[in-house]
């Protein structure tokens, strides 16, 4: 009998413990988890602000770091774009699938992939810059046969010099190169 009356007594202790003992247990949070909660404090934040965050005509202003992370996030898609073409050259070892909506489907993925783990280490995971970071992506695809005729050694080097003779033989300097067609600027 005194087993069961101490055994309620402590049910009794543990369910008269205070909230804010019980808000500290639990499993450790993910680094994931954590930004996310960052995240989600800092839009409660900016929805909080209201009309302070706005301009006179009602429209949102544009701070200096919100245009900054958008020029960061199309660099980052244009650097991921060609660090996509080197990877995807360094394990295939060739210029071309043979088809260009092979090619351009590959570079994409690869330079998406790419662009995933950049943004991530540098913690660039807003949705509104994932849009930009793809634009940059795709703009970088279709204009590095420009930069290619530009410094043709700097490219041997981190391809080869067989690719770079490929490119410039295959596209024409000043033009966007898209599903094998040049179309000129």
């Amino acid at each position: 009998m005194d087993q069961h009356q101490d055994f309620l007594s402590r049910i009794g202790r543990v369910s008269a413990a205070p909230k804010s003992r019980l808000e500290g247990m639990g499993p450790a949070q993910t680094r994931t988890h954590g930004r996310n909660q960052r995240l989600t404090e800092m839009l409660e934040r900016h929805q909080a602000q209201g009309v302070h965050g706005r301009s006179y005509a009602g429209e949102p202003r544009l701070k200096l770091s919100q245009i900054m992370s958008y020029v960061l996030a199309f660099a980052m898609g244009g650097m991921a774009a060609v660090i996509a073409r080197v990877l995807r050259f360094q394990i295939s070892g060739a210029q071309a699938m043979g088809s260009a909506d092979a090619d351009l489907a590959l570079d994409v993925i690869f330079a998406i992939f790419v662009a995933f783990i950049l943004r991530e280490l540098v913690s660039l995971s807003a949705v509104k810059r994932m849009g930009t970071q793809f634009a940059g992506i795709l703009l970088a695809i279709v204009t590095m046969h420009n930069v290619v005729h530009e410094m043709p050694d700097l490219f041997s080097k981190l391809f080869s010099q067989q690719w770079v003779q490929y490119v410039t033989g295959t596209t024409e300097p000043g033009t966007l190169y898209f599903r094998g067609t040049s179309y000129h600027i």
